[in-house]
């Protein structure tokens, strides 16, 4: 009976050396796995935050096509009044230069009619006592000749610094509609980039959402090995503990096989 007790007692350390090593190793894994679980729950709060980023950056982009596709409109809007304003600035350029063409003949007129009425003046200043009434119809046809080439003179003039300034307008105008044409080719270049960048940002946010769905689902299983492995780790203390209780009933018993074997 004493060699049974000692042979089980020799059998319950082996068993309590193995599950205190298992109880070791299941605690040191739950440790490494809760680390693991840790890391993995940073990591999702991580790639939940770059999906925000992510997304923050897409609205942005798309902010910017938005503004602009407003900014391509006005331009392509404010170069069609500048090509309208154009299109009247040369119209009245047209038209002074045409009153300058009938201020020129007034002025020819009213030249030649003068040479008439000198002329006539003459010959009624030769007819003598006769003469005198028309000589002063002459005189005073000569005056309204001469203030009607005067005032053909300076309508020539206003007419020149309008066609000057008209030419002035025209060529602000034709650089405005160059510079809306530049702008409007750079916008186009934006729009391009903006497409480029949001293609690529909508890319990156899906690969976000993507890492972050991963990152979820893995912090979930890694949640639910870690609570396994806490099931486990209590299991083997409760074992360990088991098999020390048990450990000390044997000695127990192998103390009263020895007292017996005495007594024999």
């Amino acid at each position: 009976m004493s060699t049974s007790s000692s042979e089980i007692a020799a059998t319950v350390d082996e068993h309590e050396r193995t599950v205190t090593q298992q109880a070791a190793a299941v605690n040191e894994t739950t440790s490494t796995v809760e680390e693991l679980d840790a890391s993995s729950r940073q990591s999702a709060t991580q790639a939940e935050a770059m999906a925000a980023a992510a997304k923050q950056s897409l609205d942005a982009t798309q902010d910017g096509v938005r503004l602009a596709n407003q900014v391509s409109q006005s331009m392509n809007g404010m170069k069609q009044k500048v090509g309208s304003v154009a299109e009247q600035i040369l119209r009245l350029s047209a038209q002074a230069a045409q009153i300058g063409g009938i201020a020129k003949v007034v002025g020819e007129l009213a030249g030649e009619t003068n040479m008439l009425a000198l002329n006539a003046a003459v010959e009624a200043a030769r007819a003598g006592e006769h003469g005198k009434g028309f000589a002063v119809v002459a005189a005073e046809i000569r005056k309204l000749a001469d203030q009607s080439k005067k005032s053909a003179e300076r309508t020539n003039a206003l007419v020149t610094d309008i066609q000057k300034t008209t030419n002035s307008a025209v060529m602000v105008t034709e650089e405005g509609s160059r510079t809306a044409d530049e702008v409007a080719a750079i916008i186009g270049k934006t729009l391009d980039a903006f497409a480029s960048i949001s293609t690529t940002v909508s890319g990156v946010s899906v690969g976000a959402q993507q890492v972050l769905l991963n990152s979820r689902q893995q912090a979930t299983a890694l949640g639910q090995v870690t609570e396994a492995m806490r099931s486990l780790a209590a299991g083997s203390t409760q074992m360990a503990a088991g098999t020390a209780q048990t450990k000390i009933g044997v000695q127990k018993l192998n103390s009263v096989a020895l007292d017996l074997k005495a007594m024999v």
